[in-house]
């Protein structure tokens, strides 16, 4: 069984920021998102392959 889908509020949780930033951000970033009505929604998976493609490796 999948996740639900996050909205704004969640998303920022998980990522640690304000909900502003997410707001702010999502385009500029590339975040995969979608909107459901005027509210934004994120896919909790595509979100963390998301992160796994941007993290930095430590030297």
């Amino acid at each position: 069984m999948s996740e639900s889908m996050w909205d704004v509020k969640a998303l920022a949780a998980y990522l640690g920021k304000p909900a502003s930033w997410v707001y702010d951000n999502h385009l500029k970033e590339g975040m995969p998102s979608f909107r459901v009505g005027q509210q934004l929604r994120f896919s909790p998976e595509e979100v963390r392959q998301w992160l796994e493609e941007r993290c930095r490796v430590a030297a």
